[in-house]
């Protein structure tokens, strides 16, 4: 959700969430992408990045703030998994075969 739309780190709502919970907006975003159930590799070389990357399970989001957060999608995100180079990309980033 984060990734390359810099502009949701000043979206109001992300931030009265935020302050509710005395967490950051990339943390409320983490955790709003935990609760759907999205797999994500935050990544960062930053050490006060990292803590805080981790620090999202301590609090849940209600039904109605993901609802809230659900509305901000202009559906333009920045990958396309289903794109047809996606899938022979990863296999060729990783170490993938079949159990014969």
């Amino acid at each position: 959700m984060g990734q390359g739309n810099h502009d949701l780190f000043d979206e109001p709502v992300l931030q009265s969430i935020a302050k509710k919970y005395g967490k950051d907006v990339g943390q409320v975003i983490l955790r709003f992408e935990h609760q759907e159930g999205i797999i994500v590799f935050p990544k960062s070389v930053h050490e006060a990045r990292i803590k805080s990357n981790q620090e999202i399970f301590d609090f849940e989001l209600t039904s109605d703030e993901m609802d809230a957060i659900r509305t901000l999608d202009k559906g333009k995100g920045m990958h396309d998994p289903d794109a047809p180079s996606v899938a022979q990309t990863l296999l060729n980033a990783f170490d993938v075969h079949a159990n014969d």
